[in-house]
């Protein structure tokens, strides 16, 4: 009987241990991350049509919301690199915001060079921290 009692001991410990270690809070899931559509084609010169509304209210270029992201709340999002091959990406990074939702917003009256600009976003939460690399391109033409 007294061998039993050392097993009843030892496991009634384990299980105390198991039950006060301290979990991560929430989750994160991004499998299907993405940005429906994952491009902007930001144009320098305004088209009187296309861009009447813009022009008229000095409205940004604002990217979509991220899509297929899934976690405890708040889900926070920031810029984390831009890179280009044939732009200034250090300086469109300098004026490009990331708001709620994952939408990117672009100031309407910026002169950045010519180029298709790709953007990689983090998404986190308390516990957890993933980043979407070249989740989202902006053509400057």
């Amino acid at each position: 009987m007294g061998e039993m009692k050392k097993y009843f001991v030892l496991i009634g410990l384990i299980l105390v241990w198991w039950g006060c270690h301290n979990p991560t809070p929430g989750y994160l899931e991004m499998g299907n991350a993405q940005y429906v559509p994952d491009t902007m084609i930001i144009r320098k010169e305004l088209d009187p049509l296309k861009d009447a509304y813009r022009k008229m209210n000095n409205a940004p270029w604002v990217s979509p919301k991220c899509q297929g992201v899934d976690g405890t709340a708040p889900l926070l999002f920031e810029i984390v690199d831009v890179t280009s091959v044939d732009g200034d990406a250090a300086m469109f990074e300098s004026f490009l915001k990331i708001r709620g939702g994952g939408r990117m917003e672009f100031p309407l009256k910026v002169s950045v060079p010519v180029g298709h600009y790709l953007v990689s976003v983090r998404v986190s939460n308390e516990g957890y921290s993933e980043v979407i690399p070249d989740v989202f391109t902006f053509i400057v033409e």
